[in-house]
């Protein structure tokens, strides 16, 4: 003991050692060495100690606290999950602030978000003045966020503006701030927080990035491209072979509204050098090539992305404009638009051009021209608002983020006021990773639902007369089709084979 007040870690474990060979079930020492290593942040060794603990006493509900949250550290969470079980259980009085405090984090991590709100409440109540306080309000401020509880995250962010959790600064906390208020429509006032937080830091990449999206964001008072694409180059030229692959969508997108195509085919090159597998990056070179009347190539982007996500709406729609523009095909046509229809039922646009179709059809017209309506123009994949910032306040892991697809069930409800003793049964078996006990399952597509769907695409899922069947490389190139008279003076993509890029 003496030695660990001298900060002499290393005399301390020799001391406790030569105890435990004395006595090898001396819970004292195998708590004070295991304290040691957990203190250091050498977690797997702590466990070891306090693994030894519960082995001669396993009703030592503290030690389990400790040991789920050593297994948290260690980003192992079915592990730190059973221990909290067993802490609850055998603790005497579970109305323990760490505890909860270990447990909301958990729950962060999983993004069980009711759960982890429900236990961050909890422990602010059990200790106002809890010494990780502005922590938890941090970590309420982006579950309610990601909740879409717009007020009350704003309200979690505001009271620790002025002293942040570390190593958070309060440019940090303006950052969420604007996105909340982005989240929630209310684009002046992100704005306004975003560029206060450029005033203290130009080099924001960040931030470059979300005032970009908001400036290209259509039909708004703030709608600029041209200021939009300043932004977006700026964000690139900070962050340099750094840049996120959306910064990049995002340019290709401005470059698209600007006509230039060239520009744009580069931009979203980088996007999907990036990160290849983005179904709305390859719909939108699939819009490019299809502008430009590089049907083929459009075909292959098209197909690339329903491979990725056969549930975007957008790409089938303009799937079903692109049969229309070659060779008449309206029952492929058709086939498409059902499935946009399908997948989105609020448009109308769609609708209206089934009907249009099937009554071609009907009637034996041999050839769409008959009906004086020429295909619809393909449309983007809507950008909405990005919410950033997942869960990840300071004391948590390296690269701490929300778990996809492990959210586990509840270890029941924090004790009220005046709670004390343990349950009269253990909690439930902790999840195995990946499941949902008590939870409602996300709704992602079933592998039946997926195969049915492949099923009902029909011959839209073949190459049409004509047309290049797409492959897994990169779009093959092809001949420019003389363009229409808008596009006469633009000038031809550039033709090169990639295996990531359009």
């Amino acid at each position: 003991s003496l030695s660990e007040l001298m900060n002499e870690s290393e005399r301390a474990l020799s001391a406790y050692d030569s105890a435990l060979r004395h006595n090898p079930y001396s819970q004292a020492a195998l708590t004070q060495i295991a304290n040691i290593y957990r203190a250091r942040e050498e977690f797997e060794k702590a466990v070891e100690f306090f693994q030894r603990i519960v082995n001669i006493d396993p009703t030592n509900g503290e030690i389990w606290g400790a040991i789920g949250n050593c297994y948290l550290m260690l980003d192992e969470l079915p592990k730190a999950y059973q221990a909290y079980q067993q802490a609850i259980f055998h603790l005497p009085n579970p109305r323990e602030p760490k505890l909860w405090y270990g447990i909301g984090i958990l729950y962060d991590r999983y993004g069980s978000y009711d759960h982890a709100e429900e236990a961050f409440n909890a422990v602010m109540n059990m200790d106002p003045g809890f010494d990780k306080a502005t922590e938890i309000y941090f970590r309420l401020g982006i579950i309610h966020k990601c909740q879409g509880k717009f007020a009350q995250s704003l309200d979690c962010f505001n009271r620790i503006l002025s002293d942040p959790p570390k190593p958070l600064t309060e440019t940090d906390i303006w950052f969420q701030i604007g996105n909340v208020h982005e989240l929630n429509s209310e684009y002046g006032l992100a704005r306004d927080a975003y560029e206060r937080v450029l005033r203290e830091n130009p080099q924001h990449g960040k931030v470059l990035q979300q005032l970009g999206a908001l400036y290209f964001r259509p039909n708004t008072s703030l709608s600029n491209v041209d200021a939009a694409v300043q932004l977006l180059m700026r964000a690139i030229e900070v962050d340099k072979d750094k840049a996120e692959a959306h910064t990049w969508y995002l340019l290709g997108r401005c470059y698209m509204v600007q006509r230039q195509y060239n520009k744009a085919y580069e931009a979203y090159q980088q996007a999907v050098y990036r990160d290849g597998n983005n179904a709305n990056y390859w719909c939108s070179i699939g819009v490019l090539y299809y502008q430009i009347n590089q049907f083929r190539d459009a075909l292959d982007a098209y197909s690339r992305a329903i491979r990725i996500n056969p549930y975007l709406s957008e790409v089938w729609f303009d799937l079903g404009a692109l049969y229309e523009a070659c060779n008449n095909q309206v029952s492929d046509a058709i086939d498409a638009y059902t499935r946009a229809a399908d997948l989105d039922r609020s448009n109308t646009v769609v609708e209206q051009r089934l009907e249009l179709l099937q009554r071609i059809q009907s009637s034996g017209q041999p050839n769409l021209s008959q009906a004086n309506s020429p295909p619809p123009p393909p449309v983007d994949p809507p950008i909405g608002p990005t919410s950033t910032g997942q869960p990840n306040a300071p004391g948590g892991p390296a690269g701490e983020s929300a778990v996809t697809g492990g959210a586990p069930g509840s270890l029941g409800a924090p004790p009220m006021a005046g709670a004390v003793g343990n349950a009269s049964a253990p909690p439930p078996p902790p999840p195995e990773h990946g499941q949902h006990p008590g939870d409602q399952p996300h709704m992602q597509p079933s592998q039946q639902q997926q195969q049915q769907h492949q099923q009902q695409r029909g011959s839209v899922g073949s190459a049409p007369m004509g047309m290049h069947h797409p492959g897994h490389g990169g779009p093959m190139p092809l001949q420019q089709q003389q363009p229409p008279q808008q596009y006469a003076q633009q000038p031809k993509v550039a033709q090169h084979h990639h295996q990531q890029g359009p």
